[in-house]
């Protein structure tokens, strides 16, 4: 196997995102993966900040970084489709978030800054299939989506037009860490290969490669489940109190999606996948004609702030973490990968290492 500058240790959006902008600098990378289910797989591909403190927190410092990171979309959706020959299916339509009874629209509370109000008669303008029931909304014109399986397959050939390469068969067993740039991992075939810096990718499923305190990162299982894309859906991502909906141009749409803390599993339950299809219907009831194509299960990465951890083991430099970006994995990327490179190919540790440093936990495991 090539020697590389950097093994990238995940396949999914993060570290294929990582790996994508460390070869376009020049830096000799090696992505290995399991070939397992990647949380990227099962994502909606939502690109939408404007919502996400209000709905799940997370601090001002993950908005900002957010925020960045959706402006970076901006840039690297079209170079990744050059780079790779694959349409990613970016969508700039902007995001609705609706009010469907007096109750949501008292108690939600949108980011007026990237968010403007619209009653009634503008909402359904906007998406005339919506419920007449519909009492006002909050509509964030700059955020976005894409298709996150396109994405990942648009990273892996824009990795090898870069020569960089991916190994999608080979699951790492364990990492080891020789001072500030030395280290090694070995795989379950028994092979051991060394590199310059390893950067952790692998989503909830670090299984004691990292050097964390019991916890840190947890998995969230989230269900979903795609419909046909029929005359009476939606025309851009709408989010409401009980369900999204994200239109896809291949002919879904996307219904997601549940939240089931610290469950591992994978199989989807037929209960609560009618619950959000119903809760997509009260928004559109065209959709009842919808013909289901498709259901399945992911494992969202969580931490227990709600914040990503980006940036060197504390006790490891050599070991670099993109780990913990719970449900915005897709939206984050370009900026995790952006803030990881900058470090590993110029030294250059940008704000956001402070403020998701694994510091925090480690600090909390020693007390």
């Amino acid at each position: 196997m090539r020697k590389a500058d950097v093994i990238i240790v995940g396949g999914g959006a993060i570290g294929l995102m990582c790996a994508w902008m460390l070869a376009r600098r020049g830096v000799r990378i090696l992505v290995i993966d399991s070939g397992g289910p990647a949380a990227t797989h099962a994502a909606a591909g939502m690109l939408s900040p404007s919502f996400e403190r209000s709905l799940h927190g997370g601090g001002d410092a993950l908005g900002e970084f957010s925020r960045a990171s959706l402006s970076l979309w901006r840039e690297i959706a079209p170079a990744l489709e050059e780079a790779s020959g694959v349409d990613i299916d970016y969508d700039e339509s902007g995001v609705l978030c609706v009010a469907l009874d007096d109750l949501e629209a008292s108690v939600f509370d949108a980011d007026s800054r990237y968010c403007d109000r619209l009653e009634r008669n503008e909402v359904l303008e906007l998406e005339p299939a919506l419920s007449s029931s519909v009492r006002c909304a909050w509509f964030a014109r700059t955020d976005a989506q894409v298709d996150p399986r396109r994405v990942r397959e648009a990273l892996k050939r824009a990795i090898a037009r870069e020569s960089g390469a991916v190994k999608f068969d080979s699951r790492v067993v364990s990492i080891e860490t020789h001072g500030a740039r030395a280290g090694r991992v070995r795989l379950a075939s028994g092979e051991s290969l060394e590199a310059g810096r390893i950067v952790l990718a692998t989503g909830a499923r670090i299984d004691g490669l990292a050097e964390l305190p019991a916890g840190a990162v947890f998995p969230v299982k989230g269900e979903a489940l795609a419909v046909e894309r029929i005359a009476s859906a939606p025309r851009r991502v709408v989010r409401t109190g009980g369900a999204y909906l994200c239109p896809k141009s291949d002919g879904r749409i996307i219904i997601g999606a549940t939240e089931l803390n610290r469950d591992r599993s994978l199989n989807t339950d037929d209960r609560r996948l009618r619950e959000l299809r119903a809760a997509a219907e009260i928004a559109f009831p065209g959709l009842e004609d919808a013909a289901e194509t498709e259901r399945w299960a992911g494992l969202r990465p969580a931490t227990a702030d709600g914040a990503p951890i980006i940036g060197p083991a504390p006790s490891a430099p050599g070991l670099i973490y993109a780990l913990g970006h719970y449900r915005n994995g897709v939206l984050l990327a370009p900026a995790s990968a952006a803030a990881i490179a900058d470090l590993i190919a110029s030294g250059r540790a940008g704000p956001e290492i402070a403020a998701f440093s694994a510091a925090r936990f480690t600090e909390l495991g020693d007390s």
